[in-house]
C-alpha cells in the first residue's frame, strides 16, 4: 500500500506541499517502525522509566491528526480516544497510519492555507481551554513535530525491553532541525 501511495505523492498534478510531504515522511516514519516491532513490544509499559506503551503513544499522536483530518473549520485537540483499539492493536495503528497519508495527498494548497480556531486546554493546574486561530498547514506542522517526540519515547521504550534497535532508522524519533544539525557536524 505504502507503493501506492508513493505513486501518489510524485503525481505533479496533485502538488505535494513541502508540510505535506514532511507529515508523510513523519507518518512512514511511524509506519516502518509498528512494523518492525511485535505485538508485545507495542503494549509493553517500561516503567517506571516511560508511563505509556507504544501503543498509547501511538494513540495520542494519531489523535492529533484526527483532529486535523475531520476537515471542519473547529480542530478540538482535547478530543482523546483513550483505551481505544488502537493502544493495543499495531495492525490498527498502521491502518490509521496509511489512512491519514492518504488523507494528506488529497488536500490542496487552499486546503493547506485555509484558516482554522483550535481549541486547546492551556494549563495543568486548572482546566481552561483556550481557542485560537491558525491554518491547517500549521497544525500538520505541529502535528508531525509532536509525533517526533513520541516516536522518541517509543524508541526509548524499545531499548529498555531490548536494548537494540535493529531494523529502526537512526533518523526515527528526531525532529527535522535536529537532523539537518547533526548532518552539519
Amino acid at each position: 500500500m505504502l507503493a501506492t501511495l508513493k505513486a501518489l505523492q510524485d503525481d505533479e498534478e496533485l502538488g505535494i506541499s513541502p508540510v505535506q510531504q514532511g507529515c508523510i515522511d513523519t507518518l512512514e516514519q511511524g509506519y516502518n517502525f509498528l512494523n518492525f516491532l511485535n505485538d508485545e513490544q507495542y503494549v509493553y509499559v517500561a516503567s517506571p522509566h516511560v508511563a505509556s506503551s507504544i501503543g498509547q503513544h501511538f494513540r495520542h499522536l494519531l489523535d492529533m491528526f484526527l483532529a486535523l483530518s475531520n476537515d471542519t473549520p473547529v480542530i478540538d485537540y482535547n478530543l482523546r480516544r483513550r483505551g481505544h483499539k488502537v493502544e493495543t492493536s499495531r495492525q490498527v495503528a498502521m491502518a490509521e497510519l496509511l489512512a491519514f497519508i492518504k488523507w494528506l495527498t488529497s488536500k490542496t494548497l487552499k486546503d493547506l492555507q485555509s484558516p482554522v480556531t483550535i481549541w486547546t486546554e492551556v494549563s495543568v493546574i486548572d482546566t481552561q481551554t483556550c481557542e485560537m486561530t491558525s491554518t491547517l498547514e500549521r497544525e500538520l506542522t505541529f502535528a508531525a513535530l509532536h509525533a517526533n517526540h513520541h516516536f522518541a519515547m517509543s524508541k526509548v521504550t524499545i531499548s529498555l525491553l531490548d536494548g537494540h534497535l535493529n531494523g529502526v532508522g537512526d533518523d526515527f524519533g528526531f525532529a527535522p532541525a535536529t537532523l539537518t544539525y547533526l548532518k552539519g557536524q
